[in-house]
């Protein structure tokens, strides 16, 4: 992964590059930004830069054996962690047991997301964690020697996904790595991510990528036209994943969207029978599908209230989603929007601690079609 593949965030590029040409690179940085602005990717052109025997003031070479072997994620120096799911085999958890998945994963999507990493290795009804017994894997990663490069670097994806035992044991090691060492952590969600961690860090922050660097990349995959172009360019609001996706047709929003234009028609006539039947539709499904289903329908209902008060100018929905919301949106409004946006956000929270899918699915299809009728 070179800095040429990341696309737009040129002045995060600058400063990188700066740090390795002033040699005064941090042990431990993080970066942050929402889903799709690039912290992986960043990352992992970041320690390649670093790793290169021949790079240029603006790139690694791409060529030689370390940017090779840093493309095929197989560099003895760079090590990745990253959330996983406990077989509950009596195995450690640990991301090791994952590397030749995570390798095809990432190279395949280096914008990869953690929906996408849990289908990817087949346990969507378990919550993905960085387990305490990654924490002494580490710990022994980071007391060798670099094998090939100037520097041993770990690179950490979605820190926040880190258990608290995990966290508190790198503590130290974040603080003072040994010599050489680069700790390099990616997060979406800083919130979540202990403050002791935090303090260790220094903060990089990835912006919503800029609508010329998306457009380029876009263009780059294929021929598009330009209304279909300027509309993904709109609607991803800087996130290279969801411009990616919208260009591929979004096959995943594609499936949410009937399941949520069923349960608004459902809430408002109060057809309780179909909304008993559709929450235990949606309660087979599995966990990571479920928080799937509730994120698109918050984006939806926010979506609609925006078309509600300010009309089409600001909104960011896809074209079928369009269709639907022209007539729908006037229910979505001042005096129920709070209560509608409560619903899912609450279920998404009860969802990822695990509680029962079914009841909460009934009670937000219930909780729905008293807010909907509100006018």
């Amino acid at each position: 992964m070179k800095f040429s593949d990341v696309v737009g965030q040129s002045a995060i590029k600058n400063r990188l590059r700066q740090m390795v040409k002033e040699n005064r690179i941090p042990h431990a940085l993080l970066f942050t930004g929402s889903e799709g602005t690039g912290g992986l990717p960043m990352a992992w052109a970041f320690a390649q830069y670093v790793m290169c025997f021949h790079r240029t003031e603006t790139d690694s070479c791409g060529s030689c054996p370390a940017c090779k072997k840093t493309e095929k994620l197989v560099h003895p120096d760079l090590h990745f962690v990253f959330p996983i799911i406990n077989p509950g085999d009596g195995k450690a958890p640990v991301s090791d047991h994952y590397m030749v998945q995570w390798r095809t994963a990432l190279t395949s999507n280096p914008y990869l997301t953690l929906n996408q990493w849990v289908e990817t290795i087949g346990s969507e009804n378990k919550q993905a964690s960085i387990f305490e017994a990654e924490s002494s894997r580490i710990l022994e990663k980071v007391m060798y020697k670099p094998f090939e490069s100037s520097y041993k670097i770990l690179i950490i994806w979605l820190a926040e996904k880190m258990n608290v035992h995990c966290a508190n044991k790198l503590l130290k090691i974040i603080e003072e790595p040994p010599q050489d060492t680069l700790f390099l952590l990616v997060a979406e969600d800083t919130d979540a991510i202990l403050p002791t961690i935090l303090s260790r860090c220094q903060q990089i922050y990835l912006p919503p990528i800029d609508a010329e660097s998306l457009r380029e990349a876009l263009i780059f995959r294929g021929h598009i036209d330009e209304s279909r172009l300027n509309n993904i360019v709109r609607i991803a609001k800087g996130s290279y994943l969801r411009a990616q996706q919208l260009f591929e047709k979004n096959e995943e929003e594609e499936r949410w969207f009937e399941p949520f234009v069923n349960l608004m028609r459902m809430a408002y006539k109060a057809q309780i029978t179909g909304l008993m039947d559709w929450a235990s539709e949606m309660a087979s499904v599995g966990r990571e599908k479920q928080k799937q289903f509730l994120t698109y329908a918050l984006h939806l209902i926010r979506e609609n209230y925006a078309l509600t008060t300010a009309g089409n100018e600001v909104t960011y929905l896809t074209e079928n989603a369009f269709g639907f919301s022209k007539n729908f949106h006037p229910y979505v409004n001042d005096k129920n929007i709070e209560l509608l946006a409560e619903q899912f956000e609450s279920a998404i929270f009860q969802i990822e601690h695990n509680g029962n899918a079914k009841i909460i699915f009934l009670d937000v299809a219930l909780q729905v079609s008293k807010a909907i009728r509100i006018q």
